[in-house]
Order: C-alpha cells, then sequence, then structure tokens
C-alpha cells in the first residue's frame, strides 16, 4: 500500500529588522531575564532578588514602595522578594527614623558582599546588550524605550480598571 508522507518544512524566521516594536521589546526582555536566571543560579537567586539587592547597592536603604517602584514591582510582590531575601540574611528591615511608620530596607553584610558578585554580574550583561551600539546609539533607543514606555502609560490611563486591582503610572528609572 503507497502513502505519502508529507514533510513539513519550517518556515524561515521573520528577520528581526522586519518584526514590530512591541515583539522586540518583549523578546529581549526574556533574553535578558533568560541569561539573569541563568547566570544567578549558582547563587541561587532569582532575577528580582538581583534587582532589589542591586537597587539597594546602588542607592543605599530604601522604604518597600520606593524599591517596589525601582525594581517596577508592586508592593506586594516587592515584600515577598524582601521577605525571602531577609530570610536568607541577604537584606534586613529597620524602622525609618524620619518616618514612624515606615520601614527602610538595607543590605546585611553578607548582602553587601553579594551584591559585589552581582555588580559584577550587572556590568557584564550591561556591556553585552549594549555591545555593537555607539553611545549615540545607546541614547536614541534609551529615549525611544522610555517613549514606549510614556504611551503604554498613557494607554492604560484610557483602559478600565478592574476595581480590585490598583494602576499607578510607573516613572521610568535608570536601570
Amino acid at each position: 500500500m503507497g502513502r505519502t508522507l508529507l514533510l513539513m518544512q519550517e518556515q524561515p524566521l521573520t528577520p528581526l529588522t522586519k518584526v514590530g516594536l512591541g515583539f522586540l521589546v518583549a523578546a529581549t526582555r526574556r533574553r535578558v531575564k533568560q541569561v539573569v536566571w541563568a547566570r544567578l543560579a549558582p547563587m541561587a537567586l532569582t532575577p528580582q532578588q538581583f534587582w532589589v539587592i542591586l537597587v539597594i547597592n546602588r542607592k543605599g536603604p530604601q522604604s518597600l514602595h520606593t524599591l517596589a517602584r525601582e525594581v517596577w514591582m508592586d508592593d506586594p510582590t516587592a515584600s515577598r522578594v524582601v521577605k525571602a531575601l531577609c530570610d536568607r540574611g541577604l537584606l534586613h528591615s529597620d524602622p525609618d527614623p524620619a518616618h514612624g511608620r515606615r520601614i527602610l530596607i538595607r543590605l546585611t553584610p553578607e548582602g553587601t558582599g553579594m551584591a559585589r558578585e552581582l555588580e559584577t554580574i550587572s556590568e557584564e550583561i550591561r556591556v553585552r546588550l549594549a555591545g555593537g551600539l555607539s553611545e549615540e546609539e545607546q541614547a536614541v533607543l534609551r529615549r525611544g524605550l522610555a517613549q514606549m514606555i510614556t504611551n503604554m502609560d498613557n494607554l492604560a490611563e484610557e483602559l478600565p480598571r478592574p476595581s480590585r486591582v490598583p494602576q499607578r503610572r510607573l516613572k521610568v528609572g535608570n536601570l
């Protein structure tokens, strides 16, 4: 009995220069996250924990809300990340002497040592991410991406909001 076997040929990938900006932004985010996960695996850290430690290392003690905004997380997510890092002895929280109800999150000595290692990883990733782009191209890209974030913030303001999920306008930070 003769059977015809049809082989599915894979279609060639669309060149990245031909795909939409939203797709490129999402693909870049996924790829950066994959690389960060791989680099952090030996330290048993998540990318969210990586960014939290780096922000505190670079900016000093932070309130939970300020920290959450700096790393583009909502407060409950940031709280869970901070708790996990406190449980590991990398962060500690103390009352803010300038504000009676706020706490400040800071690095412990162990966290400071970890932060040094993470700064090296961050710099490696930053250099590789920007490889092949001139300073001018990087500046144009930053402005363009910042504008895209503003555009999406504006769109989000126009959309109906679910009653249980608070929306807030995010400020563009320098990661």
